[in-house]
């Protein structure tokens, strides 16, 4: 049949020439359709084919991660605590008197012995106060010598009349005289007795009244000994404020009163705060290493003086107070120091690597690897960050395997391939 067609197809074309190299530039565009078409889809079947092979390897291969596993804390470290210096004394100086700074004699920076004059203030108000308590002392004083010469007399007068009182009483018993004459030197006795305790009893007020003016004199010039603002220990004058002139008043209240501050920093003392996991490895008189940046190469070594023995809720921590000898000043006070502690651990912890961890909704998290190569998270308890490494309290054993940086691809139950990564 198809031959018929042909055939049928040749004659006519035979008998019209033009036709047949039409029909032959149609086969031939056809043709490179076909084949343009062929081309064009064999290479999207060959990377239809790839992308599928590429998809069954990935299906089939299991995830390579880095596992790590966790290892006992050594029993024995070393702790390292910021800690804040102090001098062992540091007081403020404030005057004891009113008035004006009429000399100073020391400065910020300077060395001041223990009595050292470090300034003087000018009293005039406190002068005049000595002068006037002095001149009623003076008043007192010459009013209890007339008091003691009244006494005298009053006294003398007493004995007259009692020898007086006497002779009469003999006189009257004998019935020599009358009754009423005896009955006067009777009475004349009795006032002159009586004059003569009063006159005693002025007496000692006035030498109360003496004794209470001289204690006002010396209490007034104790008070002005203070004009003299001296130090009341060895140590170097750390802050100043006042100059010469300035008006100053007695006592530690108020703005700017505070003269100088002296501190004693032969001896420096340290506040460290103790994370609540190591207070049972602080002791008093524990030694400890002490450094500072600013000072490479020098190293403190205080001891452990006291600790309140109760941790502060705020922090958790507890407060620790050690002191150090500073004989030739190089600790400042308000410096930044670095204390180290060796210490035991109270508790057996382990320690993973810091990249483990996961942090989420579900708390901190590990991913670890059982016997089998599948994926098991477990929550744990940290402790201490040690910076490459973190203290594991609770939920881990030593025989676990933990993933170091966990991808994606690291979910519950997944069959993973591990690399063991020595640490």
């Amino acid at each position: 049949m198809s031959t018929q067609v042909t055939n049928v197809a040749a004659r006519a074309a035979r008998k019209r020439p033009g036709v047949r190299p039409l029909l032959t530039f149609f086969a031939v565009l056809g043709v490179l359709v076909v084949a343009g078409i062929v081309a064009g889809l064999i290479p999207k079947l060959r990377r239809e084919k790839a992308v599928l092979a590429a998809t069954n390897v990935e299906a089939t291969q299991k995830p390579v991660v880095n596992v790590a596993q966790a290892r006992p804390a050594p029993a024995k470290q070393t702790l390292d605590l910021p800690g804040d210096l102090q001098a062992v004394i540091e007081s403020p100086i404030f005057a004891r008197v009113d008035g004006y700074l009429s000399k100073r004699n020391v400065d910020i920076g300077d060395h001041v012995k223990t009595g050292q004059v470090m300034a003087e203030i000018e009293t005039p108000e406190l002068d005049q106060q000595i002068q006037q308590a002095k001149a009623t002392l003076s008043n007192s004083q010459s009013n209890l010598k007339e008091l003691q010469a009244d006494i005298t007399l009053a006294d003398a007068n007493a004995r007259l009349a009692g020898t007086t009182y006497q002779r009469w009483k003999a006189l009257q018993e004998k019935g020599a005289i009358a009754r009423q004459d005896f009955d006067e030197k009777d009475a004349d006795f009795q006032v002159k007795k009586a004059q003569l305790e009063a006159a005693q009893a002025k007496l000692a007020s006035a030498r109360d009244m003496v004794a209470a003016n001289a204690a006002n004199v010396r209490r007034l010039e104790q008070t002005k000994s203070f004009c003299h603002v001296t130090a009341p220990f060895d140590g170097i004058v750390t802050y100043r404020v006042m100059d010469v002139g300035t008006l100053v008043n007695s006592g530690n209240g108020g703005a700017n009163r505070e003269l100088f501050r002296v501190a004693d920093v032969r001896t420096m003392r340290i506040f460290v705060n103790v994370p609540q996991t190591w207070v049972g490895s602080i002791e008093d008189g524990q030694k400890a290493e002490l450094r500072v940046q600013e000072l490479p190469g020098k190293v403190f070594y205080p001891v452990v003086q006291h600790s309140t023995h109760e941790v502060d809720t705020s922090n958790r921590s507890m407060l620790a107070v050690l002191r150090t000898p500073n004989p030739s000043a190089l600790l400042l006070p308000g410096m930044f120091a670095q204390v180290r502690f060796a210490t035991s651990r109270p508790v057996s912890t382990l320690l993973i690597p810091s990249d483990a961890m996961i942090n989420g909704k579900d708390g901190t998290r590990v991913a670890t690897v059982d016997a089998v190569g599948k994926v098991r998270f477990r929550n744990i308890r940290v402790g201490n960050d040690f910076g490459n490494e973190v203290e594991v309290l609770d939920g881990l054993s030593a025989n676990d395997f933990v993933i170091m940086n966990p991808s994606d691809a690291v979910r519950e139950g997944a069959e993973v391939e591990v690399n063991k990564v020595t640490r």
